[in-house]
Protein backbone atom coordinates (compact mmCIF):
# COMPACT_ATOMS: atom_id res chain seq x y z
CA UNK A 1 0.00 0.00 0.00
CA UNK A 2 1.51 3.54 -0.88
CA UNK A 3 1.92 6.38 1.29
CA UNK A 4 2.50 10.11 0.00
CA UNK A 5 4.52 12.14 2.53
CA UNK A 6 3.42 16.06 2.27
CA UNK A 7 5.89 18.54 3.46
CA UNK A 8 4.75 22.52 3.61
CA UNK A 9 6.56 25.76 4.80
CA UNK A 10 5.06 26.10 8.31
CA UNK A 11 4.85 29.46 9.47
CA UNK A 12 2.81 28.70 12.83
CA UNK A 13 2.14 31.52 15.55
CA UNK A 14 2.68 30.82 19.10
CA UNK A 15 0.04 30.75 21.58
CA UNK A 16 -1.00 29.99 24.90
CA UNK A 17 -2.43 26.36 25.05
CA UNK A 18 -6.19 27.14 25.85
CA UNK A 19 -9.30 25.30 24.30
CA UNK A 20 -10.76 28.14 21.55
CA UNK A 21 -14.36 26.94 22.48
CA UNK A 22 -17.16 29.55 20.79
CA UNK A 23 -19.51 27.72 22.33
CA UNK A 24 -20.22 29.16 25.79
CA UNK A 25 -21.33 26.35 27.04
CA UNK A 26 -18.56 25.25 28.86
CA UNK A 27 -18.81 22.35 31.48
CA UNK A 28 -18.57 22.76 35.13
CA UNK A 29 -17.81 20.36 38.23
CA UNK A 30 -21.16 20.15 39.77
CA UNK A 31 -19.76 17.55 42.40
CA UNK A 32 -16.42 16.65 43.55
CA UNK A 33 -16.93 13.45 45.83
CA UNK A 34 -13.89 12.22 48.45
CA UNK A 35 -13.10 8.59 47.32
CA UNK A 36 -9.83 8.25 49.46
CA UNK A 37 -6.22 9.03 50.15
CA UNK A 38 -3.59 6.90 48.24
CA UNK A 39 -0.07 6.46 47.67
CA UNK A 40 1.48 8.52 45.13
CA UNK A 41 5.36 7.61 45.07
CA UNK A 42 4.94 6.01 41.78
CA UNK A 43 2.88 6.76 39.34
CA UNK A 44 -0.34 3.95 38.33
CA UNK A 45 -3.33 3.96 36.41
CA UNK A 46 -6.57 3.95 38.48
CA UNK A 47 -9.74 2.62 37.15
CA UNK A 48 -13.73 3.74 37.03
CA UNK A 49 -16.48 2.77 35.57
CA UNK A 50 -20.67 3.35 35.69
CA UNK A 51 -22.84 0.58 35.41
CA UNK A 52 -27.12 1.48 36.03
CA UNK A 53 -26.71 3.58 39.08
CA UNK A 54 -24.17 2.24 40.48
CA UNK A 55 -20.43 3.53 39.83
CA UNK A 56 -17.19 1.75 40.87
CA UNK A 57 -13.76 2.84 40.91
CA UNK A 58 -10.48 0.48 41.71
CA UNK A 59 -7.28 2.12 42.80
CA UNK A 60 -4.25 1.16 45.23
CA UNK A 61 -5.33 3.26 48.94
CA UNK A 62 -2.58 4.63 51.49
CA UNK A 63 -0.65 1.25 52.51
CA UNK A 64 -0.76 0.63 48.30
CA UNK A 65 -3.82 -2.50 49.03
CA UNK A 66 -5.42 -2.88 45.64
CA UNK A 67 -9.13 -1.65 47.00
CA UNK A 68 -12.29 -1.49 44.69
CA UNK A 69 -14.72 1.02 45.95
CA UNK A 70 -18.93 1.57 44.74
CA UNK A 71 -21.48 4.18 45.54
CA UNK A 72 -25.34 4.37 44.37
CA UNK A 73 -25.24 7.76 41.92
CA UNK A 74 -27.48 9.43 44.58
CA UNK A 75 -24.87 8.79 47.29
CA UNK A 76 -21.68 10.63 47.98
CA UNK A 77 -20.65 7.34 50.54
CA UNK A 78 -18.43 4.62 49.63
CA UNK A 79 -18.76 1.13 49.96
CA UNK A 80 -14.54 0.24 50.10
CA UNK A 81 -13.03 -3.55 50.00
CA UNK A 82 -9.31 -4.10 50.22
CA UNK A 83 -7.76 -6.63 48.32
CA UNK A 84 -5.34 -9.35 49.16
CA UNK A 85 -2.45 -7.48 46.59
CA UNK A 86 0.12 -4.83 47.42
CA UNK A 87 1.20 -2.56 44.70
CA UNK A 88 4.95 -3.53 43.91
CA UNK A 89 6.70 -0.29 42.68
CA UNK A 90 6.56 -0.06 38.82
CA UNK A 91 4.74 2.67 37.27
CA UNK A 92 3.55 -0.20 34.64
CA UNK A 93 1.39 -1.66 37.68
CA UNK A 94 -1.88 -0.47 36.97
CA UNK A 95 -5.38 -1.80 37.90
CA UNK A 96 -8.18 -2.07 35.82
CA UNK A 97 -12.09 -3.36 36.32
CA UNK A 98 -15.02 -4.26 34.82
CA UNK A 99 -18.57 -5.30 34.85
CA UNK A 100 -20.40 -7.99 33.77
CA UNK A 101 -23.68 -8.67 31.14
CA UNK A 102 -24.99 -10.04 34.64
CA UNK A 103 -23.22 -7.35 36.92
CA UNK A 104 -20.03 -9.20 38.26
CA UNK A 105 -17.35 -7.34 38.93
CA UNK A 106 -14.01 -8.16 37.70
CA UNK A 107 -10.69 -6.79 38.79
CA UNK A 108 -7.05 -7.47 37.75
CA UNK A 109 -3.49 -5.51 38.21
CA UNK A 110 -0.24 -5.11 39.46
CA UNK A 111 1.69 -6.95 37.07
CA UNK A 112 4.44 -5.98 34.71
CA UNK A 113 5.95 -9.59 33.50
CA UNK A 114 3.95 -11.18 36.29
CA UNK A 115 1.64 -13.94 37.44
CA UNK A 116 -1.99 -13.05 36.31
CA UNK A 117 -3.76 -11.10 39.40
CA UNK A 118 -7.46 -11.49 38.80
CA UNK A 119 -10.37 -10.76 41.25
CA UNK A 120 -14.26 -11.41 40.74
CA UNK A 121 -17.32 -11.11 42.79
CA UNK A 122 -19.47 -13.59 43.76
CA UNK A 123 -22.75 -10.89 43.79
CA UNK A 124 -24.07 -9.32 41.29
CA UNK A 125 -22.47 -5.11 41.86
CA UNK A 126 -21.03 -6.29 45.55
CA UNK A 127 -17.63 -5.04 46.18
CA UNK A 128 -17.51 -7.11 49.48
CA UNK A 129 -18.17 -10.23 47.97
CA UNK A 130 -14.78 -10.23 45.83
CA UNK A 131 -12.91 -13.47 45.28
CA UNK A 132 -9.23 -14.02 44.40
CA UNK A 133 -8.89 -16.51 41.48
CA UNK A 134 -5.26 -15.32 39.96
CA UNK A 135 -6.24 -17.71 36.73
CA UNK A 136 -8.51 -17.12 33.82
CA UNK A 137 -8.33 -20.17 31.42
CA UNK A 138 -4.91 -21.06 33.02
CA UNK A 139 -2.44 -20.90 29.47
CA UNK A 140 -0.04 -17.96 29.04
CA UNK A 141 -0.76 -16.03 32.42
CA UNK A 142 2.58 -15.97 33.77
CA UNK A 143 3.91 -13.25 32.54
CA UNK A 144 1.06 -10.67 32.23
CA UNK A 145 1.41 -6.92 31.80
CA UNK A 146 -0.84 -4.13 30.10
CA UNK A 147 -4.13 -5.75 31.54
CA UNK A 148 -7.73 -4.23 29.94
CA UNK A 149 -11.22 -5.34 30.18
CA UNK A 150 -13.96 -3.91 27.36
CA UNK A 151 -17.15 -4.30 25.70
CA UNK A 152 -17.80 -4.96 22.21
CA UNK A 153 -21.23 -3.79 20.80
CA UNK A 154 -23.42 -6.54 22.39
CA UNK A 155 -22.12 -5.80 25.93
CA UNK A 156 -20.33 -8.77 26.05
CA UNK A 157 -16.55 -8.67 28.45
CA UNK A 158 -13.49 -8.93 27.27
CA UNK A 159 -9.95 -9.18 28.79
CA UNK A 160 -6.62 -8.07 26.97
CA UNK A 161 -3.10 -8.54 27.78
CA UNK A 162 -0.25 -8.84 26.92
CA UNK A 163 1.75 -12.08 27.58
CA UNK A 164 5.50 -12.11 27.75
CA UNK A 165 8.26 -9.45 27.78
CA UNK A 166 8.51 -6.04 25.86
CA UNK A 167 10.38 -7.11 22.16
CA UNK A 168 9.05 -10.58 23.34
CA UNK A 169 5.25 -10.45 23.82
CA UNK A 170 2.12 -11.47 22.27
CA UNK A 171 -1.60 -9.44 23.23
CA UNK A 172 -4.03 -12.17 24.07
CA UNK A 173 -7.80 -11.52 24.19
CA UNK A 174 -9.92 -13.46 26.40
CA UNK A 175 -13.93 -13.38 26.51
CA UNK A 176 -16.17 -14.13 29.80
CA UNK A 177 -19.34 -16.58 29.65
CA UNK A 178 -21.35 -15.26 32.07
CA UNK A 179 -23.88 -17.97 32.16
CA UNK A 180 -21.37 -20.58 32.67
CA UNK A 181 -18.84 -18.45 34.88
CA UNK A 182 -15.67 -18.66 32.86
CA UNK A 183 -13.50 -17.06 30.34
CA UNK A 184 -12.55 -18.28 27.77
CA UNK A 185 -9.36 -17.32 25.14
CA UNK A 186 -11.61 -15.90 22.66
CA UNK A 187 -9.11 -15.32 19.75
CA UNK A 188 -7.27 -18.79 18.95
CA UNK A 189 -3.84 -16.74 18.45
CA UNK A 190 -3.02 -13.64 19.63
CA UNK A 191 -3.94 -10.56 18.23
CA UNK A 192 -0.26 -9.75 17.26
CA UNK A 193 2.94 -11.98 17.09
CA UNK A 194 6.47 -10.44 16.70
CA UNK A 195 8.33 -13.27 16.61
CA UNK A 196 9.72 -13.16 12.65
CA UNK A 197 12.45 -14.96 11.36
CA UNK A 198 13.53 -15.41 15.04
CA UNK A 199 13.49 -11.74 15.68
CA UNK A 200 11.15 -10.56 18.39
CA UNK A 201 9.37 -7.28 18.60
CA UNK A 202 5.92 -6.17 20.42
CA UNK A 203 3.03 -3.99 19.71
CA UNK A 204 1.61 -1.56 21.65
CA UNK A 205 -1.88 -0.79 20.50
CA UNK A 206 -4.57 1.69 21.08
CA UNK A 207 -8.01 1.62 19.73
CA UNK A 208 -11.28 3.54 19.46
CA UNK A 209 -15.24 2.72 18.36
CA UNK A 210 -17.25 4.56 16.13
CA UNK A 211 -21.12 5.00 15.67
CA UNK A 212 -21.47 1.53 15.05
CA UNK A 213 -19.72 -0.06 17.99
CA UNK A 214 -16.92 -1.26 15.24
CA UNK A 215 -13.40 -1.12 16.74
CA UNK A 216 -10.31 1.04 14.60
CA UNK A 217 -6.53 -0.29 16.18
CA UNK A 218 -3.82 1.18 15.55
CA UNK A 219 -0.52 0.22 16.79
CA UNK A 220 3.26 0.64 16.61
CA UNK A 221 5.91 -1.74 17.07
CA UNK A 222 8.86 -1.87 19.49
CA UNK A 223 12.25 -3.88 19.30
CA UNK A 224 13.58 -3.72 22.96
CA UNK A 225 12.59 -2.27 26.46
CA UNK A 226 13.99 1.17 25.32
CA UNK A 227 11.78 2.99 23.61
CA UNK A 228 14.11 4.62 20.98
CA UNK A 229 13.14 1.09 19.17
CA UNK A 230 9.36 1.80 18.58
CA UNK A 231 8.94 1.65 14.79
CA UNK A 232 5.76 1.67 12.10
CA UNK A 233 2.45 3.06 12.71
CA UNK A 234 0.32 0.40 11.56
CA UNK A 235 -3.95 0.70 11.69
CA UNK A 236 -6.50 -1.79 10.71
CA UNK A 237 -10.38 -2.12 11.42
CA UNK A 238 -12.44 -4.92 13.32
CA UNK A 239 -16.50 -5.22 13.76
CA UNK A 240 -15.97 -8.60 16.43
CA UNK A 241 -12.05 -8.78 17.02
CA UNK A 242 -12.40 -11.90 14.23
CA UNK A 243 -13.17 -10.44 10.99
CA UNK A 244 -10.61 -7.34 10.62
CA UNK A 245 -10.13 -5.00 6.87
CA UNK A 246 -7.52 -2.54 6.39
CA UNK A 247 -7.83 0.91 5.40
CA UNK A 248 -8.42 -0.02 2.34
CA UNK A 249 -11.18 -2.60 2.61
CA UNK A 250 -9.20 -5.34 2.28
CA UNK A 251 -9.22 -8.24 4.89
CA UNK A 252 -6.45 -9.39 6.67
CA UNK A 253 -6.49 -11.89 9.46
CA UNK A 254 -4.86 -12.68 12.77
CA UNK A 255 -1.98 -12.17 14.29
CA UNK A 256 -1.09 -9.40 12.50
CA UNK A 257 3.16 -9.16 12.27
CA UNK A 258 5.40 -6.51 11.29
CA UNK A 259 6.39 -5.00 7.89
CA UNK A 260 3.18 -6.13 6.62
CA UNK A 261 2.35 -3.48 4.25
CA UNK A 262 -1.24 -4.17 4.07
CA UNK A 263 -1.64 -2.65 7.46
CA UNK A 264 1.41 -0.10 7.80
CA UNK A 265 0.55 3.56 7.96
CA UNK A 266 4.58 4.68 8.80
CA UNK A 267 7.17 2.53 8.04
CA UNK A 268 9.40 4.91 9.96
CA UNK A 269 12.04 2.35 11.07
CA UNK A 270 13.82 2.43 14.74
CA UNK A 271 15.50 5.11 16.28
CA UNK A 272 13.29 7.27 13.77
CA UNK A 273 12.06 9.66 17.17
CA UNK A 274 8.79 7.55 17.41
CA UNK A 275 7.85 6.84 20.96
CA UNK A 276 4.80 3.89 21.84
CA UNK A 277 2.95 6.39 24.00
CA UNK A 278 3.05 9.56 21.11
CA UNK A 279 0.65 8.29 19.05
CA UNK A 280 -3.41 9.02 18.67
CA UNK A 281 -6.37 7.93 16.64
CA UNK A 282 -9.46 10.11 16.52
CA UNK A 283 -12.23 9.43 13.96
CA UNK A 284 -14.28 11.64 11.98
CA UNK A 285 -18.14 11.76 11.71
CA UNK A 286 -18.09 9.87 9.19
CA UNK A 287 -15.55 7.12 10.99
CA UNK A 288 -12.47 8.09 9.03
CA UNK A 289 -9.48 7.36 11.01
CA UNK A 290 -7.17 10.12 11.98
CA UNK A 291 -3.68 9.38 13.40
CA UNK A 292 -1.12 11.47 15.12
CA UNK A 293 2.27 10.96 16.16
CA UNK A 294 5.73 12.66 17.08
CA UNK A 295 8.90 11.01 15.04
CA UNK A 296 12.09 12.99 13.87
CA UNK A 297 11.49 14.95 10.31
CA UNK A 298 14.53 14.81 7.50
CA UNK A 299 16.99 17.32 9.89
CA UNK A 300 16.71 15.01 12.86
CA UNK A 301 13.94 17.36 15.02
CA UNK A 302 11.09 16.21 16.64
CA UNK A 303 7.70 17.07 14.80
CA UNK A 304 4.16 16.07 14.96
CA UNK A 305 2.90 13.74 11.83
CA UNK A 306 -0.92 13.39 10.90
CA UNK A 307 -1.93 10.28 8.30
CA UNK A 308 -5.02 10.14 6.85
CA UNK A 309 -6.28 7.37 4.32
CA UNK A 310 -7.12 9.75 1.08
CA UNK A 311 -7.55 8.27 -2.29
CA UNK A 312 -6.44 4.64 -1.55
CA UNK A 313 -3.50 5.76 0.39
CA UNK A 314 -1.85 6.94 3.56
CA UNK A 315 -1.30 10.60 3.14
CA UNK A 316 0.90 11.72 6.02
CA UNK A 317 1.52 15.43 6.56
CA UNK A 318 3.96 17.34 8.96
CA UNK A 319 2.11 19.94 11.09
CA UNK A 320 4.36 21.14 13.39
CA UNK A 321 7.77 23.39 12.96
CA UNK A 322 9.43 22.63 16.05
CA UNK A 323 13.18 23.30 16.46
CA UNK A 324 14.45 20.52 18.89
CA UNK A 325 15.54 16.76 19.16
CA UNK A 326 13.63 14.79 21.71
CA UNK A 327 16.36 12.55 23.30
CA UNK A 328 15.65 9.14 24.61
CA UNK A 329 16.89 8.85 28.54
CA UNK A 330 16.99 5.85 30.53
CA UNK A 331 14.78 3.84 27.98
CA UNK A 332 12.61 6.38 28.07
CA UNK A 333 12.00 6.09 31.86
CA UNK A 334 13.00 9.25 32.86
CA UNK A 335 12.68 11.81 30.05
CA UNK A 336 11.61 14.81 29.78
CA UNK A 337 8.08 15.78 27.93
CA UNK A 338 9.51 15.96 24.11
CA UNK A 339 6.66 17.08 22.25
CA UNK A 340 3.11 16.28 23.62
CA UNK A 341 -0.19 16.76 21.71
CA UNK A 342 -3.70 16.22 22.18
CA UNK A 343 -6.84 15.35 19.95
CA UNK A 344 -9.25 18.54 21.48
CA UNK A 345 -12.42 17.27 18.91
CA UNK A 346 -13.11 17.85 15.39
CA UNK A 347 -15.83 20.84 14.61
CA UNK A 348 -18.90 20.94 12.88
CA UNK A 349 -17.08 22.35 9.91
CA UNK A 350 -14.50 19.68 9.83
CA UNK A 351 -11.43 21.38 11.69
CA UNK A 352 -9.32 19.03 13.68
CA UNK A 353 -8.14 21.02 17.01
CA UNK A 354 -4.80 19.54 18.50
CA UNK A 355 -3.57 21.34 21.66
CA UNK A 356 0.34 20.76 21.76
CA UNK A 357 3.05 21.81 24.08
CA UNK A 358 6.89 20.77 23.77
CA UNK A 359 9.90 20.71 25.96
CA UNK A 360 11.16 24.38 25.46
CA UNK A 361 7.66 25.84 26.90
CA UNK A 362 6.16 26.37 23.50
CA UNK A 363 2.60 25.67 23.59
CA UNK A 364 -0.69 25.96 21.07
CA UNK A 365 -3.28 24.76 18.77
CA UNK A 366 -3.08 23.95 15.56
CA UNK A 367 -6.31 23.99 13.59
CA UNK A 368 -6.43 21.75 10.85
CA UNK A 369 -9.08 20.54 7.58
CA UNK A 370 -9.39 17.01 7.60
CA UNK A 371 -10.21 16.87 4.39
CA UNK A 372 -6.68 18.15 2.96
CA UNK A 373 -4.79 17.67 6.59
CA UNK A 374 -3.48 21.18 5.74
CA UNK A 375 -3.46 24.45 8.60
CA UNK A 376 -6.95 26.49 8.52
CA UNK A 377 -7.56 29.76 9.35
CA UNK A 378 -10.68 28.86 10.98
CA UNK A 379 -10.93 28.58 14.82
CA UNK A 380 -12.18 25.34 16.01
CA UNK A 381 -15.71 25.19 17.42
CA UNK A 382 -15.27 22.64 20.11
CA UNK A 383 -17.68 21.75 22.41
CA UNK A 384 -15.28 21.12 25.53
CA UNK A 385 -15.84 18.00 27.35
CA UNK A 386 -14.47 18.80 30.49
CA UNK A 387 -13.56 22.11 32.73
CA UNK A 388 -10.95 24.02 31.43
CA UNK A 389 -9.00 24.21 35.00
CA UNK A 390 -9.80 20.40 35.60
CA UNK A 391 -5.98 19.61 36.15
CA UNK A 392 -5.68 22.41 38.96
CA UNK A 393 -3.44 20.79 41.21
CA UNK A 394 -5.23 18.98 44.45
CA UNK A 395 -2.24 19.07 46.80
CA UNK A 396 1.35 21.53 47.25
CA UNK A 397 3.48 18.73 47.90
CA UNK A 398 6.67 19.19 45.12
CA UNK A 399 7.18 16.85 42.36
CA UNK A 400 3.71 15.67 42.38
CA UNK A 401 1.96 15.46 39.04
CA UNK A 402 -2.16 15.22 38.19
CA UNK A 403 -3.42 11.90 37.09
CA UNK A 404 -7.08 11.40 36.22
CA UNK A 405 -8.76 8.63 34.23
CA UNK A 406 -12.02 9.02 32.61
CA UNK A 407 -15.14 6.94 32.84
CA UNK A 408 -16.39 4.95 29.47
CA UNK A 409 -19.61 4.99 30.21
CA UNK A 410 -22.28 7.26 31.05
CA UNK A 411 -25.75 6.71 32.59
CA UNK A 412 -26.82 10.18 32.53
CA UNK A 413 -26.51 12.37 29.19
CA UNK A 414 -24.88 14.92 29.57
CA UNK A 415 -22.65 14.05 32.73
CA UNK A 416 -19.22 12.61 32.57
CA UNK A 417 -17.09 11.26 35.36
CA UNK A 418 -13.53 11.84 35.88
CA UNK A 419 -11.55 9.93 38.54
CA UNK A 420 -8.34 12.56 39.87
CA UNK A 421 -5.41 11.97 42.51
CA UNK A 422 -1.51 13.24 42.45
CA UNK A 423 1.55 10.94 42.02
CA UNK A 424 5.08 11.43 41.65
CA UNK A 425 6.57 9.32 38.23
CA UNK A 426 8.83 6.97 40.49
CA UNK A 427 9.89 4.94 37.47
CA UNK A 428 9.81 1.11 37.06
CA UNK A 429 10.96 -1.87 39.05
CA UNK A 430 14.55 -1.08 38.37
CA UNK A 431 13.99 2.29 40.49
CA UNK A 432 12.84 0.87 42.99
CA UNK A 433 14.36 2.21 46.56
CA UNK A 434 15.73 -0.51 49.68
CA UNK A 435 12.77 0.70 51.45
CA UNK A 436 9.50 1.86 49.77
CA UNK A 437 8.22 4.56 51.98
CA UNK A 438 5.12 5.18 52.92
CA UNK A 439 3.97 8.46 51.22
CA UNK A 440 3.36 11.20 49.77
CA UNK A 441 -0.17 10.60 50.09
CA UNK A 442 -3.09 12.16 47.86
CA UNK A 443 -6.99 12.46 48.02
CA UNK A 444 -8.60 10.43 45.47
CA UNK A 445 -11.57 12.29 43.82
CA UNK A 446 -14.39 12.00 41.88
CA UNK A 447 -15.64 14.96 39.77
CA UNK A 448 -19.26 14.91 37.88
CA UNK A 449 -18.84 17.11 35.31
CA UNK A 450 -22.38 18.90 33.48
Amino acid sequence: MSRILIFFSLVIPIVSCVNEVANSETPGIVNEIFVDSVWAANSVGFDIQTAGDMQFVAYFDRNRMMTVASRTLDSDVWQKHTLTNQLMWDSHNRVCLGIDEEAYIHVSGNMHVHPLAYFRSTKPYDVNSMVEFNEMVGVNESHVTYPKFFHDKSGSLYFSYRDGSCGDGNIMVNRYLPGENRWERFLPNSLFEGIVDGETRAAYHHWVKDSNGDFHFAWIWRWTPDVETSHQICYATTPDLLNWKNAAGEKVSLPFKPDDERVIVDGTPSKGGMHNSRYRLILTKNDEPIIGYIKYDEEGLTQLYLAKFMDGEWVIRQVSDWDFRWKFIDGGAFMTIGGYFHFAGISEDGILAIDWKTEKGQSGRYNIDIETLAHSDKSAKIKTRVPQDIDKRLTDLPGMSVRMVHDQVNTIEETRYVLKWEAQHGGFAKHAPDTIPKGPLSPLVLLEIR
